[in-house]
């Protein structure tokens, strides 16, 4: 087994433990795991397709990492307006 098929294993792992941490209810849909999961992943296993291309493999990779960051950035969003809608509780309670 040569290193490109041991990174592509890699991320097909990863991939698998994404879909089943959200399936059985261990992930949700903006959990850092689950987000960080679906980066590494499509990455792995674009590597993988670098050396042995397969067109259809490599424009779901491709996609699937950019609805990933799509996500990140709707949950990072998500967070700010959580904490932003939380600070004037915490000022309104130090008065």
């Amino acid at each position: 087994m040569n290193i490109p098929d041991l990174v592509g294993l890699i991320g097909v792992a990863g991939c698998l433990a994404a879909y089943a941490g959200l399936q059985l209810g261990r992930f949700q849909q903006y959990d850092l795991p689950y987000l960080v999961l679906n980066i590494v992943s499509p990455a792995c296993l674009l590597f993988s397709l670098y050396h042995n291309f397969n067109l259809s493999a490599v424009i779901t990779q491709v996609l699937w990492l950019g609805l990933t960051v799509i996500a990140w950035v709707k949950a990072v969003r998500r967070r700010e307006r959580k904490i932003g809608a939380a600070a004037p509780d915490c000022v309104k309670s130090q008065t």
